[in-house]
């Protein structure tokens, strides 16, 4: 094995089909860090995506090992690529781990629970006769009819956390790269330590003994009756841990890395990215409140300043965005400074459910009213807000539905520039594993949310027509070049057939709005 050739796989997104449907555009951080974590072991490693993998006959010739990162809802596909697979140990990771038995009696050698940097390094010293196979943390394995899980740490802690960098050089083999969204990870795991006090499908119903709100951070880390932390829905805090900043200097030269290489979009990945620094806050304890200590605005203001001093994202040849926020974190100071250096980009905000009560009893950090006074000062200082919403909720009734239609015209009203509406898919490791799966929202009681979902940002694109905006042409298909709006936005036909110009920024007009997803334009430049 050692200096051996490895094959890492994204699955990532690919579900049951081996093809991204959704977030075309996105290049996640697990893969590359693998990558990162071999490349520093001595070997040489490689970024393949799941469908090239999959139909290409000779895509994972000549590899030794095969690695393969997914979500849970990847495992078909995952299981698909395995199937394929007739060289030595095959490795599944990511947070497909969840679903280890299956992905153990269906081909793969070892499943990696957790965090890559606690057992890659054992396990490729396994690999290489140096180690004992129960020596390797967090690995679980087969040894005969008995599937074995070795003992580790929750969740990694200084020094092996942030020990290894994540590969740029992989971020060549997806594509459209230079067009896509490249997420450089600045918090592991979430502050969200509260508990879902909805009814489970295991018979456990919360005792609201408080921990997990009013106790100690440490206390909150355990549910006397087990109920995992976070929102019900989310596996984050569960799978990965209280929430941990990456010292900056290695965010900075990873940025500058990727730039150098010709990356026009890169976004600073967290669950939430007001949760930057409040970790060194609370130190040594860990950061398991959602709400306090406030954000730490020096660690925040110091991070954009000198992302936003390189000089390629000064002079917006490059664009650096955050994804996620918190809304009870948005305050008038963190607003303010997220305003200062990503005025006019886009910022994600969880609503879910618009009731009130509903809202607060999924385990959310927040209050309905909070999304809304996020929304608006986000707004006043100059980005522009997305709103998350989620149907088929365990709990979901005729009143939450109708609170949450009122809540999703307000969002818009005070400026949401988009309503993302997402359905309820109850993942293992989440306090909601085991509910049913409900049907899509245009045959569920949902249908009214999903008929004003689509309706208003129908509506958002038309504000669109006649605008002109930058945009990056990734590719061509069959009415024109298909690009990418720079820093971020709808999805633009170009009508041009000229494929010199992919990879290049341009200038389009939009001329037409051809779904709530998609507008067509043409070059002014």
């Amino acid at each position: 094995m050692c200096g051996s050739r490895v094959a890492i796989v994204d699955c990532l997104a690919r579900g049951s089909r081996l093809k991204r449907f959704a977030t075309q555009d996105v290049i996640g951080v697990g893969p590359r860090l693998v990558s990162g974590i071999l490349h520093d072991l001595g070997h040489e490693a490689k970024v393949i995506q799941c469908e090239e993998a999959y139909k290409v006959s000779n895509a994972l010739s000549g590899f030794e090992a095969l690695f393969v990162s997914g979500m849970s809802t990847d495992i078909p596909s995952m299981l698909k690529l395995v199937s394929r697979w007739s060289g030595g140990p095959a490795i599944a990771g990511g947070p497909s781990f969840v679903d280890y038995l299956r992905l153990i009696y269906s081909g793969y050698n070892f499943v990696v629970w957790g965090e890559g940097e606690l057992t890659i390094p054992s396990l490729i010293d396994y690999l290489n006769g140096k180690k004992e196979l129960d020596e390797v943390p967090n690995l679980i394995y087969k040894v005969g009819n008995h599937v074995i899980r070795n003992p580790g740490p929750r969740w990694a802690n200084k020094p092996v956390l942030w020990g290894f960098t994540p590969s740029v050089k992989d971020i060549t083999s997806y594509p459209g790269w230079w067009g896509a969204r490249v997420y450089v990870e600045v918090v592991r795991g979430c502050s969200n330590f509260f508990r879902p006090t909805l009814p489970l499908r295991n018979g456990r119903t919360c005792i609201f003994c408080d921990l997990c709100r009013k106790g100690s951070l440490i206390q909150r880390l355990k549910c006397p009756i087990d109920i995992p932390p976070g929102c019900g829905y989310c596996s984050v805090p569960s799978l990965f841990g209280p929430a941990r900043s990456r010292p900056m200097e290695q965010i900075v030269d990873e940025v500058k890395s990727l730039i150098k290489l010709g990356v026009k979009r890169i976004v600073l990945s967290a669950p939430d990215f007001l949760d930057y620094g409040r970790d060194w806050l609370v130190s040594p304890d860990p950061l398991t409140n959602p709400r306090e200590p406030p954000p730490n605005i020096d660690a925040i203001d110091n991070l954009l300043y000198r992302l936003t001093s390189i000089s390629e994202v000064s002079t917006e040849e490059t664009y650096i965005m955050v994804e996620n926020l918190k809304p009870n974190l948005v305050t008038e100071e963190s607003a303010k400074v997220l305003g200062r250096y990503l005025r006019g980009t886009p910022v994600n905000l969880g609503l879910e459910s618009g009731d009130p009560q509903h809202h607060i009893a999924l385990g959310r950090p927040s209050r309905v009213d909070e999304v809304f006074r996020a929304v608006k000062l986000l707004k006043k200082y100059g980005l522009r807000p997305y709103v998350y919403v989620i149907h088929g909720l365990p709990g979901e009734n005729e009143r939450v539905i109708e609170s949450t239609l009122k809540a999703v015209k307000k969002v818009w009203d005070l400026g949401s520039e988009k309503i993302t509406l997402y359905r309820f898919t109850p993942l293992k490791g989440t306090a909601f594993e085991g509910f049913p799966k409900p049907p899509p929202a245009v045959k569920s009681k949902a249908k009214s949310l999903y008929e004003l979902v689509r309706k208003l940002n129908k509506e958002g694109k038309l504000r669109l027509k006649g605008r002109k905006l930058k945009a990056i042409p990734v590719n061509r298909g069959k009415d024109g070049l298909i690009a990418y709006a720079l820093p971020h936005g709808p999805v633009i036909i170009i009508e041009s057939n000229n494929t010199s110009l992919i990879g290049r920024v341009v200038e389009v007009k939009v001329d037409k709005v051809l779904s709530d997803r998609l507008v067509k334009g043409f070059l002014i430049t």
